[in-house]
């Protein structure tokens, strides 16, 4: 047998991710007519390049850069981005757990003085000074009253690591709110040739001998992303179905964000049920697959598609666990956007068939985008009611068997 009118019950909800040492760092802002404005920094502490440093006699400051490595990027990168960086008065903790809305103390002296820049992702090479850089990256100069403190620390903090943590806790980077679209950028942050914050300075006695001395990130040390959302400018649509808490109106679209931003519950109400009337026979579960249209409004966009996608399920405690047929593999289950559909495809019949055979409680799925602590992305699907002939549906093909 074969249908696809499987009830389906769905909303979306705000959701909270961990951003602690994830693949990637986020700057940037961006203004979305449907999600409204978010803002992306991060935190992070630092490591000294070579221990022992000396800045030799009547050490001059030229300047300080903060360099940072683009590794991609989301949104519109022609507009311009207002940088503010701070120094951090409270320690970052490896033990400490960080999100997406988590945030550590910091002193209000912008550093960055408000500088402006464009992303330039795809500009593969940088001439800085006598250098070229053959990579995208954005530099932030910064004051000299932060050049000359990390100049001027005692000489121990420049032998023990940990005692230049302590002395120098780290950096809160971040961007102010656009008024455009805007971009978020992703930063390798943990890349040591591109990603560095730069200190050039010279000896008062050898004043055309320029040096630099470099600070970096590694996996070891603590850094953390964090977004702030403004989903009160987000389209009416959105706002009542995630502000209002209008849970119906996910029976006609839905949404999915990265950053700790929006997820997509999903229920098959009457799955336990459909035994009910078998007496004696049984249903075997040959093939279902979970079907998630891609809204007409996502496509054309400055916000492109995402490609990767999760499915997981929830148990009684709101947590989750990954679905039976997670572990058949991604060419099997699915889970990556098909252009040629205009939609996400999941096969999920290991968790109907739980379910059908009542060995598993149904609390639900949960939909998202894949790497929602390290990616800038956004997705509108079309509900199962939705007025669009593309629908979110189940298609399931079933066998009734007496044993």
């Amino acid at each position: 047998f074969h249908t696809d009118t499987v009830e389906i019950e769905c909303h979306s909800y705000f959701d909270s991710v961990s951003t602690k040492n994830t693949s990637y760092a986020l700057l940037g802002s961006m203004k979305d007519p449907v999600f409204g404005t978010s803002e992306a920094g991060f935190y992070s502490q630092f490591r000294l390049s070579l221990a022992g440093q000396s800045f030799g006699v009547n050490p001059v400051l030229d300047s300080l850069v903060l360099q940072l490595s683009v590794a991609n990027y989301y949104g519109d990168t022609t507009v311009f981005q207002t940088a503010h960086v701070y120094q951090l008065t409270d320690s970052l903790s490896r033990e400490a757990s960080y999100y997406n809305h988590s945030s550590v103390a910091y002193d209000v002296v912008d550093h960055a003085n408000s500088y402006q820049f464009r992303p330039r992702p795809r500009t593969s090479m940088n001439v800085v000074g006598t250098d070229t850089i053959r990579h995208a990256i954005i530099r932030i100069p910064l004051s000299a009253a932060l050049g000359e403190y990390l100049m001027n620390l005692d000489s121990v903090d420049y032998i023990q690591p940990d005692y230049f943590k302590n002395s120098f806790k780290g950096l809160f980077v971040t961007c102010e709110p656009v008024s455009q679209p805007g971009a978020i950028t992703s930063i390798n942050i943990t890349d040591n040739t591109n990603t560095l914050l730069q200190l050039y300075y010279h000896n008062a006695a050898t004043p055309d001998k320029p040096m630099r001395y470099d600070y970096y990130v590694t996996s070891s040390e603590v850094y953390f992303n964090h977004i702030d959302h403004d989903y009160t400018q987000g389209s009416a649509e959105f706002v009542d179905q995630l502000i209002n808490d209008n849970a119906d109106a996910g029976k006609q679209t839905v949404y999915l964000q990265t950053m700790g931003g929006v997820r997509t519950y999903i229920y098959m109400p009457n799955l336990e049920h459909w035994t009910d009337s078998l007496e004696g026979s049984y249903i075997v579960v040959n093939e279902a697959k979970l079907v998630l249209p891609v809204a007409e409004s996502s496509a054309d966009s400055v916000f492109r598609l995402p490609s990767k996608f999760v499915l997981l399920g929830f148990n009684s405690d709101s947590t989750t666990y990954l679905l039976p047929d997670y572990y058949e593999g991604d060419n099997y289950f699915g889970g990556t956007y098909i252009s040629s559909e205009q939609a996400v495809v999941f096969r999920i019949s290991e968790y109907l068939q739980s379910m059908i055979s009542k060995k598993k409680e149904n609390y639900g799925i949960s939909f998202g985008i894949n790497g929602a602590g390290y990616n800038a992305y956004r997705m509108i699907v079309n509900g199962p009611e939705t007025p669009q002939e593309n629908k979110m549906r189940v298609e399931v093909t079933y066998s009734i068997v007496s044993e």
